[in-house]
């Protein structure tokens, strides 16, 4: 009896080694069905397969990668295509005043930024002097008229001869030439103003001795200003004079105000190969200083309902153009599409979407056809005011973006 009870007792353990053995190596009821007969081993369902294939305890393939994304919807919006270009603010017209006497200066009457009328006085250049000159010349003019007259009456009567006569109208011809100059150089010593505009420099001070041909002033009629354009014979192609142009400071800065073309050279610059461009801006004094550097946008055409995409949401593939659309199951929908006009910042697609259709515009290099996503955020499609005119806003309502699930507290501690 001493001798059985320990061989049962050991039969009984190896029994209870084997059935745990059996349970804990079997795979459970929800795993993915083996072949009749195949061993575990072979089925994938554990371990490295023969295939080399690695499987999850109790399961095949694990779940599909989720990708966070950044998408933006279509807009409907008027594109106006340009020509983009930039230069110096120029006036209508400036002047630079020289003298025309020699003499000293008696008064000066305009100053530096002052606005001066048509016909206005800028200063008086040695008065008395060139007074004295004149009424002198006057005064020989006189005598001259007074010698001729008396001279014909005589050679009426036959008292005096023809040849004296001659010499006296000619001496009176000489008399009038000569008040004439005076009253030019006269009038010189008085400088005007030929149109009316703002004084931009004056160079001389009362008292100052100037000489012919010594600056006097400059200045120049702000209204309006003219932009000098330099652009190539392509582009100079689309340009029409009236077109309408729009003043920036800054190359995507604020419009500060319009105008339209003035001038198309009908030649090609030989050294530049370029075609010059003038555009004029009547209201441009008003927020700006001529000498500034300017930024043109010349429009040139109109597009009406068209569909806008930003620039990013738009791949190249493999020779094709496309774009990933969101799907309502959070999956994302390859797409290919025919583009037109872009810049910068947005693309027009011609064919391909719908307004209020959602893309992805962060995120793109991860993704392929039905690829499943997360929108970590929804941004509006950011467009210029002067190229890009929104129509509509967006049709359809983006999602909000997935909230990351906040941590357990119980887990935390």
């Amino acid at each position: 009896m001493k001798v059985i009870l320990p061989r049962v007792f050991a039969a009984l353990v190896l029994v209870a080694v084997g059935w745990y053995s059996n349970n804990f190596f079997s795979p459970s009821e929800d795993t993915t069905a083996k072949p009749q007969g195949q061993p575990a081993w072979r089925s994938g369902a554990m371990g490295r397969g023969m295939g080399g294939g690695r499987g999850g305890y109790g399961g095949g393939s694990g779940p599909q990668e989720v990708i966070p994304v950044e998408v933006s919807s279509t807009l409907l919006a008027v594109i106006r295509e340009r020509v983009r270009s930039s230069g110096i603010l120029e006036p209508e017209r400036e002047v630079t005043v020289l003298s025309r006497v020699e003499g000293t200066v008696d008064e000066v009457k305009a100053v530096e930024g002052a606005r001066i009328n048509e016909g206005e006085n800028l200063c008086a250049i040695d008065q008395r002097e060139l007074r004295i000159a004149a009424e002198v010349a006057n005064i020989e003019l006189e005598q001259a008229n007074a010698n001729y007259d008396r001279l014909e009456a005589l050679a009426k009567t036959g008292n005096s001869s023809g040849e004296v006569l001659e010499n006296a109208r000619f001496a009176k011809k000489r008399a009038q030439a000569g008040h004439e100059t005076a009253m030019i150089n006269l009038g010189h010593s008085m400088p005007k103003a030929l149109f009316d505009g703002v004084v931009v420099r004056r160079r001389i001070e009362p008292g100052q001795y100037v000489r012919v041909g010594d600056e006097l002033f400059t200045y120049a009629d702000f209204e309006p200003l003219r932009v000098r354009m330099f652009l190539p014979e392509g582009e100079a192609q689309d340009l029409e004079i009236g077109q309408r142009c729009v003043l920036r400071s800054e190359s995507d800065g604020p419009i500060l105000t319009e105008g339209s073309i003035e001038r198309i050279s009908p030649v090609i610059d030989r050294q530049s190969l370029t075609v010059e461009v003038l555009a004029v801006f009547p209201e441009a004094a008003v927020t700006l200083r001529p000498g500034s550097f300017v930024h043109v946008d010349v429009i040139t055409r109109t597009l009406e309902n068209r569909v806008v995409v930003p620039r990013k949401a738009v791949a190249s593939r493999q020779g094709r153009t496309m774009v990933y659309r969101l799907l309502d199951d959070e999956t994302v929908q390859e797409v290919e599409v025919v583009t037109g006009f872009e810049n910068d910042s947005i693309v027009v697609i011609e064919e391909g979407l719908e307004i209020g259709d959602r893309l992805v515009v962060q995120g793109i290099e991860k993704l392929k056809d039905r690829s499943k996503v997360s929108i970590y955020r929804s941004i509006p499609v950011e467009v210029d005011e002067l190229t890009v005119e929104p129509l509509q806003t967006e049709a359809k309502k983006s999602p909000e973006p997935m909230k990351s699930p906040k941590p357990n507290s119980a887990e935390g501690k």
